[in-house]
């Protein structure tokens, strides 16, 4: 089951981002305490995890005396329109046969957002976006510059959420696969300066935000025409919480019984055609001490499990690992980085396209403190049978 044309997908990618951008929109109409809230935290109460986008988006409204909320809203917008349109770029150069299909449609690919919707408006579309942009961006860098990219690339998400540095490893993927032709003790030299600045920024972080109850207020101060219940039961409220105290919250009011392996199971359940595509690849002659590409499929979710550990959102930090090494996978196909080993024999059109759908578009994987699997269709089919 072979696409020989591309342009409905591209439609699906399109409508997604536009879906996603009406569902913010709701979000910061009735001032979410999270999808919305997050976007607002800054540095009037000094300086403090999470808060670069905001301290950007308030200097710019005190310097346009543009309302907030509106820049809030078009700036994300146009975060997640810029990442469609430059997927669809990336996805455009592979051909899509039946397994590449089911890694693009698996639950926690790019329709993610649009079938959990509390995700949408997330602050994950920063990395997201930064991922892609490297991806489309970086081999046009003199190699010798693209470091400074990258570090940069690595404060900013950082600083806009301090469990994205366990996800910045993909930056490193994306540089090696935009540079795997030059020698490897050139690429080595690089990545050994881009971690050592991630560690000096990491560790910038990690022993420079804590805040109290007096700079919370601040903050709220600053921002209370745009947020009036700042402060209360939102994530503002949570910058000075200590990770002793987040770990307790977690245990005591998210985490179930069967947390772990529900998780577990839709995880390998959802990853499954991507774990499938890898273990059947093979990296280029020069990488062939890394005896199989699954390796470093293993080796980014290994990287990223701190989070895991630290928070309760399982549904959103498996979708940012998947939707990262699926434009990792693909990018690597297009430039022979990575080589299918085998030919994967296809299905025919009909039972290709109810599997699909089938994988894809009947159920997703809940992003926080839910054990049971969410039917997409529970919802409107219920209304209609209250109808009747």
């Amino acid at each position: 089951m072979l696409l020989k044309d591309n342009k409905l997908i591209n439609i699906f990618v399109i409508i997604s981002a536009l879906i996603i951008v009406f569902n913010f929109a709701f979000f910061v109409i009735e001032k979410s305490p999270f999808q919305y809230s997050d976007w607002l935290i800054n540095y009037q109460g000094g300086f403090i995890r999470r808060g670069l986008p905001g301290e950007i988006f308030y200097q710019f409204h005190k310097l346009t005396n543009i309302p907030l909320d509106l820049i809030v809203f078009i700036s994300v917008s146009l975060l997640y329109i810029f990442f469609a349109l430059n997927f669809i770029k990336i996805i455009s150069k592979i051909k899509l046969n039946f397994l590449n299909l089911l890694i693009l449609f698996s639950p926690l690919s790019f329709l993610y957002p649009v079938m959990e919707q509390k995700v949408s408006g997330r602050k994950d579309i920063i990395f997201l976006f930064l991922v892609i942009l490297l991806t489309i961006c970086l081999e046009k860098i003199k190699f010798e510059h693209q470091k400074y990219v990258i570090i940069f690339f690595v404060l900013i998400s950082a600083f806009s959420h301090t469990g994205f540095v366990v996800f910045t490893p993909i930056f490193f993927l994306l540089f090696i696969i935009s540079n795997y032709k030059n020698s490897l003790s050139k690429i080595f030299k690089e990545l050994i300066i881009i971690s050592f600045f991630s560690i000096i920024l990491l560790s910038l972080i990690l022993f420079n935000t804590s805040i109290d109850n007096q700079s919370i207020f601040k903050i709220c101060e600053s921002i209370k025409s745009f947020l009036p219940n700042c402060g209360q039961d939102d994530y503002i409220e949570t910058v000075n919480w200590s990770l002793k105290y987040a770990l307790e919250l977690n245990d005591k009011l998210w985490i179930k019984d069967n947390y772990f392996s529900f998780y577990s199971l839709t995880f390998l359940f959802a990853n499954a055609p991507l774990i499938y595509a890898l273990y059947k690849s093979k990296l280029n002659k020069k990488y062939s001490f890394i005896l199989n590409p699954i390796l470093i499929f293993i080796f980014i979710n290994l990287i990223s499990f701190p989070i895991y550990f630290v928070g309760v959102d399982y549904g959103r930090y498996m979708h940012i690992t998947y939707l990262s090494l699926v434009i990792f996978y693909f990018k690597a196909l297009s430039t022979k980085f990575l080589v299918i080993s085998e030919k994967f024999s296809d299905i025919k059109k009909p039972l290709g396209l109810l599997i699909i759908f089938l994988f894809g578009f009947t159920w997703t994987v809940p992003h926080c403190c839910n054990t049971n699997l969410k039917f997409i269709y529970q919802k409107p089919i219920s209304n209609i049978i209250s109808s009747n």
